[in-house]
């Protein structure tokens, strides 16, 4: 038999208002009730109904089966009958905790992908753009002309540095006939050789890379994850199995993803405006679309490069530029990246 605990407890009967004052006994089976005058009460255990604590930590016994009540102090009550029901809230605060942190990874990545890109740090962005580049480009060649990486380089360079990134863009080849150019997390941009031989002039292809260059300065790659694949990041963030792959797996989506009308549309007025305030004409991506357009490869050529955008209807108009400025590349630049891949 336990020892028994004076306590500020009070029992009712069930038959009267009136309280007596009570002392608690327990026992491994039992609990029994003594008042002044004697026993008053004695309740299985296993029967017993314990109230939450009040506002003054006081709680209320009761027996299923009995009329009588007692009102006891929490801590009148043995820690193993205490210990577990503190345990339960313990952990459903916890989980309460985790819900709230669930819900509100949910609006910043599903409702609000752009704010939840924003969230993310440079250098994990840094780390998942790694992982997405081996992904694209795969067994491809990559092409390593000097002359023509070079040109490329110090075009994206110019372009960049009037659209505020500061750290500085990788540019990548790949020997590819696709007619395509995608930004990846991490300030990364890939050119398929296709595009090269898509493309009329160097004013057209500096116009695809301005409006990439777009992309990269507002974080578009990343905004495009957490919307497309937003459930998926938060799992493998909070390190939680939800039936997804681990991270590399989100490298493979991304290669899959497309930008919002939205995104494309700033990609495409941003892109302009990088070439005019770069002192470069600024015409080069509306003759891009016109000549995709007069073409009709949007059903082989170029279906790479538009199934991941909006139809160039209307972009063509919306992405009118100046043929005042600079080329972008000398002739012998152009030559140079034309001839990267060894197919000039």
């Amino acid at each position: 038999m336990e020892p028994s605990v004076p306590t500020g407890t009070r029992y009712y009967d069930g038959h009267t208002a009136a309280p007596r004052v009570a002392t608690l006994r327990w026992s491994e089976a039992f609990l029994s009730i003594d008042g002044v005058a004697g026993e008053l009460a004695v309740w299985p255990r296993a029967r017993l109904i314990v109230s939450e604590p009040d506002p003054e930590g006081r709680v209320a016994l009761s027996c299923k089966g009995e009329l009588g009540r007692v009102l006891t102090d929490a801590f009148a009550l043995p820690v193993q009958m205490t210990a577990p029901r503190m345990r339960r809230w313990h952990y459903l605060g916890w989980i309460m905790i985790g819900v709230a942190a669930l819900a509100l990874a949910v609006v910043l990545v599903v409702r609000l992908p752009a704010a939840g890109a924003a969230l993310v740090p440079r250098s994990a962005e840094n780390r998942l753009g790694e992982m997405v580049e081996s992904v694209v480009v795969g067994k491809h060649r990559v092409c390593r002309g000097d002359d023509g990486q070079r040109a490329l380089e110090q075009l994206e360079a110019r372009l960049a540095h009037v659209a505020g990134i500061v750290q500085p863009v990788r540019v990548v080849v790949i020997d590819s006939k696709k007619v395509n150019a995608l930004t990846l997390p991490g300030a990364r941009m890939i050119i398929m050789r296709g595009l090269f031989e898509q493309v009329g002039n160097p004013d057209q292809l500096a116009g695809v890379i301005a409006h990439e260059t777009g992309h990269i300065a507002r974080r578009d790659p990343l905004t495009a994850l957490f919307r497309g694949a937003g459930i998926s990041l938060i799992s493998t963030t909070l390190g939680i199995h939800l039936g997804f792959a681990d991270v590399s797996s989100l490298a493979g989506r991304l290669v899959g993803l497309s930008y919002s009308r939205d995104m494309e549309r700033l990609a495409d007025a941003n892109g302009v405006a990088y070439l005019q305030a770069s002192g470069l004409r600024s015409d080069g991506l509306a003759a891009f679309f016109a000549s995709t357009e007069k073409r009709g490869v949007s059903a082989s050529g170029a279906i790479e490069f538009l199934s991941d955008h909006p139809r160039t209807i209307g972009r063509e108009q919306r992405s009118q530029g100046s043929p005042l400025g600079e080329r972008a590349l000398t002739a012998q630049q152009w030559a140079a990246i034309r001839a990267m891949c060894g197919k000039p």
